[in-house]
Order: structure tokens, then C-alpha cells, then sequence
């Protein structure tokens, strides 16, 4: 295989930080960090409904190079704008003990009409996540990649685990953010389309019967999205260290290519029904990376780990021409070291403080990423 072989697909990739206070409690604070970030980031922040939370988008990158630098400097100027003020960034898929209750809603309409129709569901939504987009120029590529890359899903979540805690408690599964989003309409595992065109009818019987107003109310794990040329990723929970965006945004990078390039061969990655990948999800979210997914081809339960290895040996042949190697091998210390889901228990058993896990999120959340001047 040449490197020219391998298709050169764009990355975009979305963070939704929690900002806190130096007790660790959220802190409802994105209209002032929005008004000082907009100068320096334009468009790529955001609000969220809560206004604990902010949205930082990079631009559309070539590589997984570009997508580092784009990261460095949202995290590096979003912590540089609040610092001052005694506040920061941490990013996890939950809270530890912040109620949703507490938090304040963001004025827009938008979020108005979202609280009548989905009113408590909608409420408690005070979760964290990641989204990757990955740019597949042709419509009908886009559906068949995404119908393959279903399988990869629970997999994806268990390498970004990082919310066991909500109110509180330790609630004994390392992705609760999961439980949260999956009260929502429309979420979950996508079904498999034959084509766009069986996709584009499915999203106009919803818009005809007043289900939804456009495709942005289709929350699945993994979607066409309704208005650009990618499929977004959007199972994982909120990745705490640079490093862990990165490889997953990667390894999400070379899934796609991969699949792309087998399809090229004639050589179509078997799929498996949603219920099937399913109840791997739900191991991914009860065990993170010390679970045991099935394989259903063998039909028999693999360690998660064994299949984090082999997931890398899948895109091997892909990530020196995506330039993603480094990225991609990160993986392995998370083999090694667990997610930040473990390492937030960990730091819970040996101190008995959740603050401790605030503190340890948002030290991570900035680990290596360069001051910024502001």
C-alpha cells in the first residue's frame, strides 16, 4: 500500500469544558468568558444551555497536526481569560457534586423552545462531551462509512470514560454521562441506511410530522450532519488530558479512512445490527477500559484492552500517511494507565474529597498545553 493510497480526510473536533471555581463548584460565567474570547476566537466558542459550560471548536484541519495546535490554543486562552477572575477549565464527561439545578440557563431561544418540548430531560443535561467530525466529501460514502463505523463506537467510549461521579455519588459506571444523554429522543446507536437517499426521507417523515424542524435534532452516537460534509462522532465523554482528544480524534481519523480504503478493495467491514452494538455500548459504559466487549464474529467476550490493541494494529496501515502515529500510540498509555474515569476514582478513594477530583480534572484539563498570552 502507498501513502497516496490512503484518503486524506479533514478532522474538526468539539470540547464542552466545564468552568469552575477555586472550590471546584460550577460556575456560571460564559457570557463574561464569551464577550473577552470572542476577540481572540471569533466564532469557534460557544455557549452551551448551562451557562457553566462553553464550546470551543477548532477550525476544519488538515491533520491531526493542525488539530493540535488549534487545541493547545483554545484550552491555553480559555484558562488564560479566567484565571484572573479565580475560575477554570476542566473537562470531563460530568461533574462530581455540582447540581443542575443550581445552574443557570442561557438566554436563547434556541434553548427556549428545547426546555418546552423536552422540559426535565432537557434540565438535567448538565453533562460534558466530545465530537469529532470527520470530512467524507461524498454523500453516499458518508452512509456507508458511517453504517462500518457503528462497530467502533463502544469502543470509542470506553477509551474517553470520564464521568463515574453525578450528585455526588460514585455511581458505579465510568460513562454516566451516557445514562443522562440516553433520556433523550433520537440518541443512541444509528440505524443502517442503503443509501443517502434513504436517510434524506428518513429526516423529511421526521420534519413532515413535526418530530423535528432539520437533521440537528438527531442526536445519534454517529451522524451525517445536517448542514457539512462530515459524519460527527459524538459518543465520547469529554477528554480531560490534550492528549486523549487527540488520539481519540485520531483514531476516529484512521477508522475512516481505513473503512474507506477497504471499501476501495471491495472489501466492506461486516456490520452488525444496533442491538448488537448495544450491548457492547452498555459494557463500555458499566466497565470503561476494564471491560469485556463481545466479539460477535467469534461470539465470545475480549477484554476491552486486547481490543484496544487490536484496534491499533487495524489502523496501522493508515496513520503514518494521516501523520497520526504519535497520536494514535497514546492509546497504549491508556492501556496502561486507565481513563480519566479511573483516575478520578482513584483520586476520590485516596482522599475521600471530591474536590480532589475537580482539582485533578482541571490540572489535567491544561497539562501541557502552553500559557497563552491574553
Amino acid at each position: 500500500m502507498r501513502k497516496t493510497d490512503v484518503p486524506r480526510l479533514t478532522i474538526g473536533i468539539e470540547e464542552e469544558f466545564q468552568i469552575v471555581d477555586g472550590e471546584g463548584q460550577l460556575k456560571s460565567h460564559s457570557a463574561t468568558l464569551l464577550a473577552a474570547a470572542r476577540p481572540r476566537l471569533g466564532e469557534q466558542i460557544k455557549p452551551e444551555m448551562m451557562q457553566s459550560v462553553i464550546e470551543a471548536g477548532t477550525k476544519i484541519c488538515a491533520d491531526i497536526s493542525e488539530a493540535r495546535e488549534e487545541i493547545a490554543t483554545l484550552r491555553g486562552t480559555l484558562a488564560a481569560l479566567l484565571q484572573p477572575v479565580g475560575l477554570r477549565i476542566a473537562s470531563a464527561g460530568t461533574h462530581p457534586f455540582s447540581h443542575w439545578q443550581d445552574q443557570l440557563v442561557t438566554e436563547h431561544e434556541r434553548y427556549k423552545v428545547l426546555e418546552e418540548e423536552l422540559q426535565d430531560v432537557i434540565r438535567e443535561l448538565l453533562i460534558f462531551g466530545l465530537h469529532v467530525h470527520v470530512g467524507i466529501a461524498d454523500r453516499e460514502r458518508r452512509i456507508e462509512v458511517m453504517n462500518e463505523a457503528r462497530y467502533f463506537l463502544p469502543h470509542l467510549l470506553a477509551i474517553s470514560t470520564s464521568s463515574p461521579f453525578w450528585l455526588t455519588r460514585n455511581t458505579g459506571l465510568k460513562s454516566y454521562r451516557q445514562v443522562i444523554w440516553g433520556r433523550f429522543p433520537r440518541t443512541g446507536i444509528p440505524p443502517e441506511f442503503s443509501s443517502h437517499d434513504e436517510y434524506e426521507n428518513f429526516v423529511e417523515l421526521l420534519v413532515k410530522t413535526a418530530s423535528i424542524d432539520n437533521g440537528r435534532k438527531i442526536w445519534w452516537d454517529l451522524r451525517p450532519h445536517a448542514f457539512y460534509p462530515t459524519i460527527e462522532f459524538r459518543i465520547c465523554d469529554a477528554a480531560t488530558r490534550m492528549e486523549e482528544t487527540l488520539c481519540l480524534a485520531a483514531l476516529v481519523q484512521a477508522i475512516c479512512a481505513k473503512l474507506l480504503m477497504l471499501r476501495d478493495s471491495n472489501l466492506g467491514f461486516r456490520r452488525y445490527a444496533p442491538a448488537l452494538i448495544q450491548e457492547n455500548k452498555w459494557r463500555a459504559i458499566r466497565g470503561g477500559m476494564d471491560a469485556k466487549l463481545i466479539d460477535f464474529g467469534k461470539q465470545t467476550e475480549v477484554p476491552m484492552k486486547d481490543l484496544a490493541i487490536e484496534l491499533l494494529e487495524f489502523v496501522d496501515d493508515v496513520v503514518d500517511a494521516l501523520g497520526s502515529r504519535r497520536e494514535v500510540a497514546y492509546l497504549e498509555t491508556i492501556v496502561r494507565d486507565g481513563t480519566s474515569a479511573d483516575r478520578q476514582i482513584r483520586a476520590w478513594k485516596e482522599t475521600g474529597h471530591l474536590h480532589a477530583v475537580v482539582d485533578l480534572v482541571a490540572g489535567e484539563t491544561v497539562a501541557g498545553v502552553a500559557a497563552v498570552a491574553v
